[in-house]
């Protein structure tokens, strides 16, 4: 069968008007092209990851709710710790804070023993709720300490009476 023209074969061939998706790329400008998807995927990726990463942190651990109380946010955590050597003080103690409507998640037993009872703070910020728990556990000094592991700790030493 005979090939038929049509007006696109009747056109002379214009090579130097060549369109940009027909030129040939060069080495040059194959790697340039690389590049930019192996940043683009980069930067994609360390987004999505950082992403995550917040929204898991903020999803997973939410700040506590504060419940103040005569201006004293009575939600801060209060871990005691007994180091009076009888082993027997810290859920007892634990138990009375909680029963007063304080958050205490942990009470402690120590192996080694404490020479003084005291309440240790971080900060001034919570020297108002230590003196909240001086009503309930007696006049026991308070300490402040920068580097306390907790925010309100309550060491029950050697010198500890038990309450009624």
């Amino acid at each position: 069968m005979a090939k038929q023209t049509d007006a696109l074969d009747l056109l002379k061939a214009d090579y130097e008007q060549v369109g940009r998706h027909r030129a040939r790329k060069t080495a040059r400008e194959r790697w340039i092209e690389v590049l930019w998807l192996v940043a683009a995927s980069a930067v994609l990726s360390t987004g999505g990851f950082l992403g995550l990463q917040y929204a898991v942190g903020t999803i997973a651990t939410p700040a506590p709710a504060k419940i103040i109380v005569n201006g004293v946010d009575i939600a801060i955590p209060i871990t005691v710790m007994d180091g009076t050597g009888t082993r027997k003080y810290a859920a007892s103690v634990g138990q009375l804070l909680l029963d007063a409507n304080y958050v205490v998640p942990y009470s402690r037993t120590l192996d080694n023993q404490l020479p003084k009872t005291l309440i240790r703070i971080q900060s001034e910020d919570y020297r108002a709720l230590a003196k909240r728990l001086q009503l309930i556990l007696g006049t026991i000094p308070i300490s402040v300490n920068a580097d306390a592991k907790y925010p309100i700790e309550v060491r029950l030493g050697l010198d500890f009476v038990p309450l009624d």
